[in-house]
Order: structure tokens, then sequence, then C-alpha cells
């Protein structure tokens, strides 16, 4: 469902896995959110660009349309407050 060459932007990436599959297989760029230190180690080892950040402050780092496509894969319902996430998601 990512198109190729697509700028992902992956929230509560977990180690880095998709992200890192994306970049290799359909060519997108982008970044991981994950708040979990092992996790982002796990990125940084496989090369993916992670930022570490607890998603309840927001993504304000980030202009409007930064991405082409946001992944929010069993993130969502870990939020305290998901309707702040999904304003920030569309913008």
């Amino acid at each position: 469902l990512v198109p190729e060459g697509s700028r992902v932007l992956d929230l509560g990436c977990g180690d880095g896995s998709m992200l890192d599959y994306l970049q290799r297989e359909r060519g997108c760029s982008g970044y991981g959110i994950e708040i979990a230190d092992a996790n982002v180690l796990a990125c940084v080892r496989r090369g993916v660009n992670v930022i570490q950040l607890n998603l309840d402050e927001g993504l304000a780092m980030f202009g409007d349309a930064s991405f082409d496509v946001v992944l929010q894969i069993d993130t969502l319902q870990h939020l305290r407050n998901a309707e702040v996430m999904l304003r920030e998601t569309a913008r």
C-alpha cells in the first residue's frame, strides 16, 4: 500500500524493520519515531533514520505535508490523546 519512492513517517516504528524494508524494496525515504531505547538502537543499527520521541508530545518538528505516507501500526491505541495525533497525521 506504500507507493514506491514515498516519503514515509513511521510512528512507533519499533526496531525499524518496516521502514528498512520500505527503503530497500520500495525506494522510500523517511523517519521512524520511537520512544524505547532498545528499539532506537535497533533502528540505528539498521541504518533507519529514527527520532526518539514520545508521540504524546506531537509532531511539531515536521512541517505540513512533509510525508506522503504516515504509518501507525499498533500505535494509536497506546496514546493518551489519539485525536490530536490523528490531526497531526493528516497535517
